[in-house]
């Protein structure tokens, strides 16, 4: 089911970060809770800012309304790597800077080299040629998840709609009906337990068929059970529909505990404590200067090669699992930010890794849904607005507001800004709450079916965030009165 949501709103204590160009600034360094933890090294955030600067002159270019993320032969884009800039994108930008134009125009490049089913040719030449035709599909998860994280983070409805559009497309065509993902949309012969993203998948709910992907939850982390080695944890690059592992734990299967640590950090889901649970202990173990991938899934090493953020930042990231493998994660931490790699992957991979081992990549869908903090300060004061003859709703706190009641019938429910005010389309019952910037409830209000136009303009000036209820589902709006 789509839920609705039409305006995040950042957790600012203040007017002027309110205003700010994002809602969630870096460095945001969350504590994301179910039992997880984060690198606890000094300067963590500020010394990843610095890798994400050189990574942009390196490897991102722009070539008229359209960017990409060159691969390690420069000449050359992988739609994982516009999955990993979009994903950049949203989390990096701060204060100073809002890489929205750069987002924008990275998912442009995507939708510019779409196959027959509208997903992007995995591997492109320049701005110009497809080299290699059809979709990879954890580039397609990836993506959709930056999609979804965009609409809290920049506030354009657009990119809700988008991850709409595109996480149907997956669904139709990377997925198997029982729900067991696929590599692509043109083949299907193996599974790659790296590309399964169960913190995507719970937030592909919201956008798209809940039953089907809770289905694709409980078959995929069947799958990835299954194939997680007994002795060390490890996952393979490829494997069969049981799980049976076909290889190492190489460059593919790296990316797997980076995603399991994004699921219990984002959800807590225990299939997802359960694979950190087995793969943690055997990292504990080792010394992260000895990491030197591939790796055998009995946990021995390769000699001599190859010690890089490819397989030092997911380790880091399975060490979130517990408070008692603090002091290993700072140590695999400090020796992931020193390296100072040369080829993309590793780069992205230091990247993305990082950001989630410094609580720097929050689920801005639940941040954006949490009410602002209870204060003590004083709220905003009454209004002295007259209700309009035709208005019928009902107001908890002292003083009246203005709703006016509209002839248009709504088709759906809807809550949407307006000048000093919003506007409500109300299908059956709405509840709306006001809320001042210290969080102090300033108004509650109940509506009717109907439309309707709220206005707050005898509001003292500022900037308020409006909570409205159609039944389960919430909608967050930020409202200035000017």
């Amino acid at each position: 089911m789509f839920r609705l949501s039409k305006f995040a709103f950042s957790l600012a204590i203040c007017a002027s970060l309110a205003f700010a160009a994002v809602n969630f600034p870096y460095p945001q360094e969350k504590d994301y809770g179910n039992g997880t933890i984060n690198a606890t090294v000094a300067n963590a955030s500020a010394n990843l800012k610095s890798k994400f600067t050189s990574f942009l002159g390196s490897h991102y270019e722009e070539q008229g309304n359209f960017a990409r993320i060159k691969f390690d032969d420069l000449n050359y884009t992988v739609s994982e790597g516009i999955a990993y800039g979009m994903i950049m994108m949203v989390y990096f930008s701060d204060n100073a800077t809002s890489y929205q134009s750069n987002f924008d125009k990275l998912w442009a490049y995507y939708n510019k080299f779409l196959n027959a089913n509208g997903l992007m040719n995995w591997k492109i030449s320049g701005f110009s040629t497809i080299n290699q035709y059809n979709a990879a599909t954890d580039a397609e998860f990836d993506v959709a998840f930056a999609l979804i994280m965009a609409y809290y983070q920049f506030e354009d409805q657009k990119y809700l709609n988008d991850a709409k559009t595109l996480v149907g497309k997956i669904r139709q065509y990377e997925m198997e009906s029982d729900g067991l993902h696929k590599p692509g949309d043109a083949w299907n012969s193996k599974r790659n337990p790296s590309y399964v993203s169960p913190a995507a998948f719970e937030l592909f709910k919201d956008v798209d068929q809940e039953a089907f992907w809770s289905t694709a939850l409980a078959r995929n982390y069947t799958l990835l059970k299954n194939n997680q080695n007994a002795t060390s944890g490890l996952p393979s690059d490829w494997c069969g529909d049981n799980g049976s592992a076909m290889d190492t734990y190489s460059y593919d299967a790296s990316r797997a505990p980076w995603r399991w640590a994004w699921a219990n950090a984002y959800f807590g889901h225990a299939d997802a404590k359960t694979l950190l649970g087995k793969l943690a202990p055997w990292v504990n173990n080792q010394t992260p200067a000895n990491v030197n991938g591939p790796v055998q899934l009995n946990g021995t090493f390769s000699s001599g090669c190859c010690n890089n953020s490819t397989f030092l930042g997911p380790f880091t990231n399975a060490l979130s699992y517990s408070s008692s493998y603090q002091t290993k994660m700072n140590d695999f931490w400090t020796v992931l930010i020193s390296k100072n790699e040369d080829s993309y992957f590793n780069k992205a991979m230091q990247l993305i890794t990082a950001l989630l081992a410094s609580g720097n990549m929050p689920n801005l869908k639940a941040l954006s849904e949490t009410p602002p903090p209870p204060s003590s300060s004083s709220a905003p004061s009454s209004s002295s607005l007259t209700p309009s003859s035709s208005s019928t709703p009902s107001s908890s706190s002292s003083g009246t507001i203005a709703p006016i009641a509209l002839s248009k019938i709504p088709s759906l429910n809807g809550a949407h800004v307006i000048n000093n005010g919003v506007s409500l389309q109300v299908l059956n019952n709405a509840a709306l709450e006001i809320f001042g910037l210290d969080g102090k409830s300033v108004r509650k209000l109940s509506f009717a079916s109907g439309s309707w136009q709220v206005q707050f303009a005898d509001l003292p000036k500022g900037l308020y965030i409006i909570k409205v209820s159609f039944g389960n589902n919430k909608e967050i709006l930020r409202v200035p009165v000017n």
